[in-house]
Order: structure tokens, then sequence, then C-alpha cells
């Protein structure tokens, strides 16, 4: 509840291309939540398949639901910051259209947030293939700060709840490969905090080619925010790369 009383409303961004695939399993598992008060913007960037026609059918359905088409296709990190143009709610959710969502993960988020004061929220979460079979877990600690996040984050765009204060000011770089994990950094280095529900909340596919699973890129891009966005030394950078490397090995050894 919030000062007055009133349960807070969330507003859930989700940004797709060519997720015809997907999507449906995704929007499903909003509508699932056990926490209701819930809007749904569904951010269509160009697609080419029937993703804005899938999408469309659960708004025309759900008055919760809305889908939104960019003029043209703008990228996920621009993507995501016009669902944050468009968000009204006390909290602001991100979900990707290939991700999925147990369906108390609002409703322990939520609590988590009234619990701690925290200003993110994120959980663990299950890593999936193409096809929804479990890979394994990542369970995350219920707290994490900039040091710590330097050599692992614990943050993922489809696990993290944000504050009004956060999602009201600030916005994703377009500069960097890893524009959430650039975020999440300068979020905890100006001093907001999260706060993590060791549950497993969510389910996150990986798909071969996909950029999550461009093992190689990502360390290059890692180390672009680390020295570009962060603007860390040498001697600093090397030391969280190092740790970032080890972390990732034992993260990902059965993907």
């Amino acid at each position: 509840m919030d000062a007055k009383g009133e349960r807070p409303l969330v507003s859930v961004i989700m940004p797709a291309y060519n997720a015809e695939k997907y999507i449906e399993e995704a929007i499903r598992s909003v509508l699932s939540q056990t926490y209701t008060n819930w809007k749904l913007l569904i951010l269509d960037d160009g697609s080419t398949d029937r993703t804005a026609e899938l999408a469309e059918r659960f708004a025309n359905a759900d008055t919760r639901i809305r889908l939104l088409r960019n003029p043209q296709n703008m990228g996920v990190a621009r993507t995501r910051n016009r669902g944050f143009d468009m968000a009204n709610g006390d909290w602001a959710a991100l979900l990707d259209s290939d991700d999925v969502w147990h369906s108390d993960k609002l409703e322990k988020q939520l609590a988590a947030a009234e619990r701690s004061g925290a200003d993110m929220i994120y959980c663990s979460y299950s890593m999936m293939d193409a096809d929804g079979r479990r890979i394994s877990d990542f369970i995350v600690s219920e707290r994490t700060s900039y040091a710590a996040m330097l050599e692992e984050s614990v943050l993922s765009c489809s696990t993290v709840l944000l504050s009004r204060s956060i999602y009201s000011e600030y916005r994703f770089s377009t500069n960097y490969y890893h524009e959430d994990y650039a975020l999440w950094l300068r979020l905890l280095r100006l001093g907001f905090t999260a706060f993590g529900c060791r549950d497993v909340l969510a389910d996150y596919r990986i798909l071969k080619g996909s950029r999550s699973n461009d093992k190689l890129r990502s360390a290059r891009q890692r180390w672009l925010v680390y020295r570009k966005a962060e603007k860390l030394s040498l001697a600093r950078s090397a030391h969280a790369f190092a740790g970032y490397v080890r972390r990732g090995i034992a993260k990902y050894k059965r993907v």
C-alpha cells in the first residue's frame, strides 16, 4: 500500500520486435499475475511478422493492455525509453517479449519494496532454451552495490522493478550495447538502492544468435561500459573484468 492506503500501479513495459513466436506467452504471464493493478504497454518496434496483430488481440480484450507502434525501428533502448515516457505507474517493470514472469512476481516484488524501501527490486530467475526447457537457475543475493555490480550484474530487464523516481528521470543510453547494465551502474553510483527477492520469479530465454548469447561481443561491450560510461581506470577496469569473467563462466557453463 502507498501512503494513501492505495495499491500501487505498476506500468509494465514490453518492447517487441518480430516476436510472434513468444509474445503471447509473455503477455499471458502478465495476465496471470496475482497482483492485478497494472497496465501493460506493448511497444512494437516495426515488426515485419504478426507481432503487432497478436498484441492487438490482447489489447482489444483487456483495457489494461495498450499497443503502441513505433513510427520506425528505433532499437530496444529507445523503445524502452519511449515506454518510460508513456508510463504513469508508481513503479515500472520491464518484460522482454520472449521472457516469462511467474504469477507471483509483482506481488512478491511489491512486498519486498515496501519491506526494504529500495528504489529497485530484482529477483532470481531461471534460464531456459528456445523451447522453454529449463537450463539452470540464477539465484541472486538480497543486496548489491556499485562495487559488486561491476563484477556481476544481478539485475536484468525482465526481473527489475523501478520506482517512479528512477523511471521518470533516467533513461537507457543508446551509446552502449549493454545499455541496461550501464543504467544499473549509474543508478547505484548515484545512490539509489536495490533489493533482491531470492525466489525465482521469472524465466529468461537464451536464444542462439541473440544479444545475450553473444559472449565475445558482450565481453567487449562490458569493457566499453567500464572505460567509457563509468570512466574507470585501466587497473580498476581490469580487476572488475576479471571478476566478470569468473562469474560469467560459472553462470553460463551449462548454457
